[in-house]
């Protein structure tokens, strides 16, 4: 397994930007013999960071490392800023594309990753979740299957109550600058439930989707919101809460389980 800092100028971005990624080196689907076939093409797992955080956050987690090689799997973890891995209007960049279509063509002509949608996948936690479902569900025809960890659906009670609703992280000004007229989300592209919508009426695949929030997360709410939603339009989906809060040590407890989950 290999540990990659890579810096490239994205034209989504217009700058120079970095992200990581675990690339494993025994691709063989055997831990134990360590012969290298480099013909076989990875499966692929873009993962996002929550707010505050950047592409080092989960480098820290040996198990991930053990996955890679195990499965082929490998992970690839840019940086999103605080964008919600959405457009920035007001920057003139836009992460949506970058994260969706920029970074999977980079990381595809760099290594031997599998184009095939079905070896495809995008995750993250907290804001990381938001964007992996939003993205995920945005260019379905790239991923096949989402993870979100505790996703920051905030755009959801936003969206429902049709006004900005400042919390312990994010004030209104931030809000507006993430998802303008809170009037007009619901129907935007911005609320997943739009977005499952519009797959559905245009007869398109939805992504499997595994998403958990523990029962004592202050982001329960929303993360139940979208549970339900899903359960009343029959999309499928894997769904769990039980004891957690907002923390590494219940985002660790599901990590290995949502990726055995992804390749099994």
């Amino acid at each position: 397994m290999a540990v990659v800092n890579i810096t490239f100028y994205s034209f989504s971005l217009r700058r120079n930007v970095s992200f990581c990624a675990l690339i494993p080196t025994t691709r063989n689907n055997s831990l134990m013999s360590g012969t290298i076939n480099a013909n076989i093409e990875c499966k692929t797992l873009y993962m996002l960071h929550g707010y505050g955080g950047d592409c080092h956050d989960y480098l820290h987690i040996p198990e991930l490392q053990i996955l890679s090689e195990e499965y082929n799997l490998a992970f690839i973890y840019p940086s999103g800023e605080n964008s919600f891995y959405l457009e920035g209007v007001d920057k003139s960049e836009n992460f949506s594309s970058f994260i969706g279509k920029e970074l999977v063509e980079v990381t595809r002509s760099m290594f031997r990753l599998s184009d095939r949608r079905e070896d495809t996948f995008i995750g993250g936690i907290s804001m990381g979740g938001y964007g992996a479902m939003i993205n995920g569900l945005r260019y379905s025809d790239t991923f096949s299957k989402i993870i979100s960890l505790s996703g920051a659906y905030i755009e959801i009670n936003i969206a429902d109550k049709g006004e900005f609703i400042p919390d312990h992280v994010s004030d209104a000004d931030y809000q507006n600058r993430i998802f303008q007229d809170p009037k007009k989300l619901r129907f935007s592209d911005k609320d997943p439930r739009y977005c499952m919508e519009a797959l559905i009426k245009s007869k398109k695949k939805i992504p499997e989707i595994y998403f958990v929030c523990g029962e004592k997360d202050f982001l329960i709410e929303p993360n139940r919101k979208l549970h339900t939603f899903m359960q009343e339009n029959n999309i499928e989906h894997y769904y769990e809460e039980g004891d957690g809060v907002h923390d590494w040590v219940y985002w660790k407890k599901h990590l290995e389980h949502s990726v055995r989950w992804l390749v099994c």
